[in-house]
């Protein structure tokens, strides 16, 4: 086993540890449970209330990446939740965690890494990734948490 692994790509035996893998997770919203296809819908829907028509526009995006991609539009930047900014870590956090829980193969996966120290290197991700030689690396962080409480 690797003393680290590196994960980001949509490549790579490692790419399921990614929050844009297709691994769906069932969340409450706004009192209402939905089906998201992965970690990163659900992330990026967060930043709208589920009766805004951008929240389903996300939901039924069949590409993480594209979910990601369209909250940087002009039209998907305004009237957001107003708390979204100050609950986004815990947000990505009750994904991943879902994502862990609810999907035993990718659980099995994440036990596998042993002691590794995981790591989401994105050049674009900086606030939870590890960017270029940079960043907080939150979501390598977040997983090596689960994955010790699923060990155990």
């Amino acid at each position: 086993m690797p003393k680290e692994i590196r994960f980001c790509q949509p490549i790579g035996e490692y790419y399921f540890l990614s929050p844009l893998s297709a691994h769906p997770i069932k969340m409450v919203v706004d009192g209402q449970e939905y089906v998201f296809p992965t970690v990163e819908h659900y992330y990026q829907a967060m930043k709208f209330y589920a009766n805004d028509e951008r929240f389903n526009n996300i939901l039924n995006l069949e590409n993480a990446d594209d979910a990601r991609l369209i909250t940087k539009t002009p039209e998907y930047k305004i009237n957001r939740r107003k708390d979204f900014d100050k609950n986004k870590f815990d947000i990505m956090e009750d994904g991943l965690r879902a994502k862990f829980s609810q999907n035993p193969d990718v659980t099995e996966m994440l036990k596998q890494t042993g002691d590794a120290i995981l790591i989401k290197s994105c050049p674009v991700c900086y606030k939870c990734g590890f960017g270029i030689g940079s960043g907080t690396n939150r979501i390598g962080k977040i997983l090596m948490e689960i994955r010790k409480e699923i060990q155990k």
